[in-house]
């Protein structure tokens, strides 16, 4: 494609000591494996205020045919879905908000009660909400508990406009018990580590326990600094992280920094590593009409199965062991890129395309799962945010069998283990 790729180590600089691990680079022909969905949810119109954003799965600890997918939907609120798509309860949203990103964190025990708990990130408020799960609902499963005493998580006193809560992932940390919940700051690279509080008569707040800031421009080997383009328009912005996920069994916080790369380290917010880089790292650019222009015949210091950027993240768990996958969405391109499950191996490049139901495109938020999530998927799926719906025109999710992906792609089938473990 008469693109330098750069195979030298890049060294960063920043807000904090980092590191960035070697570029493993791909053949710029790799080709990508193509399935369909086999369920979609309802859509959710308008696009830009009520898209559907980011799911994650409840699994019933008894009743596969009962877990439910739950799905932010911005400024609608938070849907609650069945596994062939159908819809069980819609949760409205309070005035001023705008829900994000959402984790599902199992066998919570605050003040003597042991309870599944949904957490979200509010972008209007810079808030965390949280709701019981009650699987043996029907209609309800979800009754937020959120303490109205529960405090901003980037702000101090006040709310510090666009640059509130964002990003969002969590964990019961097997060692302690507790409830961890880490959340990215918008248009800041600032990171944050909550712990889950008991705030007295079934409700529940958060207190911050660690903080860090990812670099914000980096050193390239020519020993010049390259600083990402974020938002000409807003000079103060920078390229902040979204996707987030927790891997259980090794204690690794995985974090997608939008146009760099994806990010390593531990659930401490200590060690972080760069481990894979964009196409476009160190490239140069200019501003045109106050967008960002990729010069896209310079040096390239990334990596040429990446380009575009990165959102969305999920772990596919393969059993408990080592073994499984990273399956992260690239947004611009509408494809979803996998590597091994401790990030050092790029495995190939998928993406969701038309059959039964329209295509994937330009999705946000994923989820993925091993497990037996009922009829449809007895070995498990995978749950896309589908960011141009059609023919309805707004947005929904998509449900794809992962053995669908799985052979696409040449990956395992495991559905041992559990993630109430």
């Amino acid at each position: 494609m008469g693109r330098r790729i750069h195979r030298r180590a890049v060294a960063a600089a920043g807000a904090g000591l980092v590191a960035l691990a070697p570029a493993a680079h791909a053949a710029t022909s790799a080709t990508t494996a193509t399935v369909t969905a086999t369920a979609e949810t309802i859509d959710r119109k308008p696009a830009g205020t009520n898209d559907a954003d980011d799911p994650a799965f409840w699994v019933h600890p008894s009743d596969p045919s009962k877990s439910l997918v739950i799905g932010t939907v911005k400024e609608a609120g938070v849907d609650v879905y069945r596994t062939d798509g159908s819809l069980v309860q819609a949760v409205p949203i309070p005035s001023g908000s705008r829900y994000n990103n959402i984790e599902v964190l199992y066998g919570i025990n605050l003040g003597g009660t042991t309870r599944d708990l949904a957490v979200l990130s509010d972008r209007g408020t810079d808030k965390l909400h949280i709701f019981a799960i009650n699987g043996a609902s029907a209609t309800a499963p979800l009754s937020e508990v959120t303490a109205s005493s529960a405090p901003l998580v980037f702000g101090g006193s006040k709310k510090i406009n666009s640059k509130t809560t964002y990003g969002l992932a969590g964990w019961r940390n097997r060692a302690t018990g507790k409830g961890e919940v880490f959340v990215t700051q918008e248009n800041t690279t600032n990171l944050a580590k909550l712990v889950l509080t008991d705030a007295g008569g079934g409700k529940v707040s958060y207190q911050k326990v660690a903080s860090m800031s990812l670099p914000d421009h980096f050193t390239l080997p020519n020993g010049s600094t390259w600083k990402p383009c974020f938002n000409p328009k807003h000079p103060d912005w920078v390229a902040h992280a979204e996707g987030m996920v927790v891997d259980p069994d090794t204690g690794t916080l995985w974090a997608d920094q939008e146009i760099v790369g994806l990010w390593k380290m531990t659930t401490d917010l200590t060690n972080p590593v760069l481990v894979h880089k964009l196409t476009r790292f160190g490239q140069k650019y200019s501003v045109v009409s106050g967008k960002c222009k990729i010069d896209t015949s310079s040096p390239s210091y990334g990596e040429s199965y990446l380009p575009g950027d990165l959102e969305g993240i999920g772990l596919y768990r393969a059993g408990t062991t080592s073994n499984g996958y990273l399956v992260i969405s690239n947004q611009q391109k509408s494809v979803f890129t996998v590597f091994s499950r401790n990030g050092s191996s790029y495995v190939g490049t998928l993406a969701i395309g038309g059959g039964a139901f329209d295509a994937v495109n330009a999705t946000d938020g994923l989820d993925v799962i091993n497990v037996d999530m009922g009829p449809k998927y007895p070995q498990g799926m995978l749950v896309t945010q589908d960011g141009k719906d059609a023919p309805e025109g707004g947005t929904n999710f998509k449900f794809t069998p992962w053995p669908s992906v799985a052979k696409a792609m040449g990956l395992v089938v495991d559905t041992a283990g559990t993630p109430r473990s």
